[in-house]
């Protein structure tokens, strides 16, 4: 494995899989802790974090539990991470709650290994968990599909360097980048409860950014409280917790919810270290649009804030690609996001499609201005015409016939219709096959013609819109 470097973060891993089946051993042989020996009947009794350290590269686990009436919070578990390990005890193979583990992590579209435990016991057949997973739709390398797998024994350790190893190369392909930088930094809530003496206890795994004691926490635009302390998962008290690590944190006002994404600064470009608890601070105005900014380099991201800082309700601003944090900050606070010269990453985008926050980037920066003032028109506009989205698209190719630019789409929702307008473009013309249509609809293919002509490269997201009377 290559050395980990400043560009890279942790990968957070969950293990999913049956009841009994070996996940809290498995987390316990790995973390050399003995955890497994205190819970009741096989479960977990709440969803924990621990981080470990394999040949120098840190790895953080998501302990989720096991039992079916925690399927909900097992599905957060598995949204929160980039990798997933689904165990499969080898004597009793797949069982229903391995197929609902199955769904879980396909639904959360990140990579994963399949581990298959208890290899030790005797008279197992580990080649008919590969059967049984292949009849679910799970094909493994070399069982026609390319999901890496491996025997192992959380009991007697057997396998789970192999395990770890392959966990470190699915992250490294999945380029984690270290976004350590990014302001403000959010963090997922991944357990919370009420502590007789102590008050509201969160157990929080950083997202982006960098968690500092004595930073104020916001839950969308609302001040839930301070950190006033840092514990990690050894128990030890911190004081800064970067990416992908989990904490706990003692200073909060109320119990946040499983799931919640906390941030440590008011989502306004004003805001300052020293607000606590200025509810009027907190509240944007109601005349401008509410976006979120990312920016391919800090010269442009400067440029560009520097122009638009009195006419938007900027949540949070960055450089780099638009990546799950941004498109969870986005969410919590209604923010639609804005990228200059970005992109986003398939993954990205179908949890923006979920969270339904919408994302368009620009090649030319005016582009962006025209398309803001347009937002900031839709906001003014109390009475009169409406100005209304009606359709997506994604860039495929864009080709030039004797100079007229086609840009090769397809519609990914609404629909486009002629002379619809395209940020300071209109549609000029919409061709299907070789005929002239009004309109194209969600999963179709066309060609459209723009006027005037923009700087679209494939894979850039297009959105028409619309005057509505």
């Amino acid at each position: 494995m290559p050395e980990n470097t400043s560009a890279t973060r942790p990968p957070v891993v969950t293990i999913l899989g049956h009841v009994d089946h070996g996940k809290t051993s498995l987390l316990d042989r790995i973390r050399h802790a003995q955890v497994a020996a205190g819970e009741v009947g096989g479960i977990t009794q709440a969803i924990g974090a621990y981080q470990i350290e394999h040949h120098g590269h840190k790895i953080t686990f998501i302990d989720t539990p096991g039992h079916s009436a925690f399927s909900a919070m097992r599905r957060r578990g598995g949204q929160a991470a980039d990798v997933a390990v689904l165990v499969v005890a080898a004597d009793d193979s797949v069982m229903p709650q391995t197929v609902e583990s199955i769904e879980h992590i396909k639904s959360a579209g990140i990579p994963f290994v399949v581990a298959v435990n208890k290899v030790d016991l005797p008279g197992v057949n580990p080649d008919r968990v590969k059967t049984d997973l292949a009849n679910n739709n799970v094909y493994l390398e070399g069982y026609g599909g390319n999901i890496p797998f491996v025997n192992i024994s959380a009991k007697t350790g057997v396998g789970v360097d192999e395990l770890l190893e392959i966990i470190l190369l699915l992250a490294e392909l999945e380029e984690l980048k270290d976004n350590s930088a990014d302001i403000p930094a959010t963090a997922l809530v991944i357990e919370s409860s009420l502590h007789p003496q102590i008050g509201p206890l969160a157990t929080l795994l950083v997202k982006s950014g960098v968690f500092n004691k004595n930073d104020n926490l916001f839950l969308a635009k609302k001040n839930i409280g301070k950190i006033r302390s840092m514990i990690d998962f050894t128990g030890k008290t911190i004081t800064s917790a970067p990416p992908s690590m989990p904490f706990q944190v003692i200073g909060l006002a109320e119990v946040p919810s499983v799931g919640d994404l906390l941030t440590n600064l008011l989502t306004t470009p004003e805001a300052s270290s020293g607000i606590e608890s200025s509810a009027e601070a907190t509240l944007f105005d109601s005349e401008k649009p509410t976006i979120l900014l990312k920016a391919d380099v800090q010269g442009s991201l400067e440029a560009v804030l520097g122009f638009i800082k009195n006419q938007a309700n900027i949540v949070a601003s960055s450089v780099g690609n638009v990546t799950d944090s941004d498109i969870e900050t986005a969410s919590a606070a209604g923010a639609e996001i804005l990228g200059f010269n970005v992109r986003i990453g398939s993954n990205v985008a179908r949890l923006a499609e979920i969270e339904k926050v919408k994302f368009t980037n620009f090649r030319i920066i005016y582009q962006l201005f025209d398309y803001l003032k347009g937002l900031q028109d839709k906001k003014t506009l109390a009475q009169g015409p409406k100005i209304i989205e009606t359709g997506q698209a994604t860039v495929l190719k864009v080709f030039n016939f004797k100079g007229t630019i086609v840009y090769g789409c397809l519609v990914n929702s609404g629909k486009i219709k002629l002379h619809d307008q395209i940020q300071s473009s209109r549609v000029s013309s919409i061709q299907v096959g070789k005929a002239n249509v009004d309109e194209v609809k969600k999963d179709q293919e066309c060609g459209l013609v723009l006027s005037p002509k923009m700087d679209l490269k494939p894979g850039d997201i297009i959105t028409a819109t619309a005057v509505e009377s």
